[in-house]
């Protein structure tokens, strides 16, 4: 059951904000040997908000700090991993497409007259 939703946005949503602001879809939790048993819900939950977002054209944004990564290494890569595999099918077969933070601000305010970059 999906209680909070997909976090997906449009990009009407975003434009007009300044300055601009790309709320979180999901935040990446770092590995947590206790949680193990919950990680494929976790990766579900994940894909399913990705897929949605792919098939709305919408702006998943999901959200980590690297430096969570540092310990368990192998865990955390191994999901991203997963998760990467999934955006390459999204990006096959929806054109979903991947951008970094300053990409995306720099295309909403180019699409804002008169604000600058």
């Amino acid at each position: 059951i999906n209680i909070s939703g997909y976090h997906c946005y449009t990009e009407e949503y975003l434009l007009g904000k300044f300055p601009v602001n790309i709320p979180s879809s999901r935040f990446l939790r770092p590995y947590m040997t206790r949680l193990t048993s919950l990680d494929w819900l976790r990766l579900r939950r994940i894909k399913k908000s990705m897929t949605y977002a792919a098939k709305n054209n919408l702006m998943y944004h999901l959200w980590w700090h690297p430096h969570n990564f540092g310990i368990n290494q192998l865990e955390n890569f191994a999901f991203l991993e997963e998760i990467l595999v999934h955006y390459r099918y999204l990006h096959e077969k929806y054109n979903f497409t991947s951008y970094t933070m300053t990409e995306l601000a720099n295309e909403l305010l180019a699409k804002q007259p008169g604000l600058k970059k």
